[in-house]
């Protein structure tokens, strides 16, 4: 008899046959080469993407989910799309390397009162969404654009910690190297809140 073994949900299954994608509880082969060429057609040329954030993405279009408002909260607006999310997380991650960001809903409402948040990026899939819609109230006052991306493990990995993240704020620094990606990116995201 011939097995073959498909990673389901953190396990290895047994999948008997030659369509695995028939059996409950396996999943069809997807080599992670088939990952990278699916996402070196949405990743820039010069995005610095770690492994683990790749591969959070990865999953993300493996499992067909639509990054649009169906697949998520209908409050979570404004919801960047496939290509935005790619660039915003490409800047949180550099941005965590330039120890230029807070994570969390509270260290994010912290950098919004202390005036030092240049944009603020919140998971859509948070759940309940409610706690963190304080975020958008405080970011109009202060007028500090704000945007969600669908997944809050991708936001987490995009962070540098392997917890998901349902907010980080990008801070602001006088001598960054950032600032011109964080401008664009800031002008970006104040054209979807139009």
């Amino acid at each position: 008899m011939n097995k073959k073994h498909q990673w389901s949900s953190g396990r290895i299954v047994p999948c008997h046959g030659t369509d695995p994608g028939s059996i409950p509880g396996c999943l069809k082969p997807f080599p992670l080469s088939i990952n990278r060429y699916k996402l070196d057609s949405f990743l820039p040329s010069s995005s610095l993407l770690n492994p683990k954030a790749r591969k959070t993405l990865a999953f993300w279009f493996r499992k067909k989910k639509k990054m649009t408002a169906e697949a998520v909260n209908p409050k979570a607006y404004p919801l960047a799309d496939a290509q935005l999310t790619i660039t915003i997380l490409d800047l949180v991650q550099q941005a965590a390397n330039y120890k230029q960001l807070k994570k969390g809903a509270n260290e994010a409402t912290k950098t919004l009162n202390r005036g030092i948040s240049e944009f603020i990026v919140m998971a859509a899939d948070t759940e309940p969404l409610e706690i963190l819609l304080h975020l958008p109230l405080l970011a109009e006052d202060k007028n500090v654009p704000y945007v969600f991306v669908p997944s809050k493990q991708a936001l987490g990995r995009a962070c540098g910690v392997t917890r998901p993240v349902i907010a980080a704020s990008v801070t602001s620094n006088e001598a960054s190297q950032l600032k011109t990606q964080i401008q664009v990116l800031k002008d970006a995201i104040e054209k979807l809140l139009i």
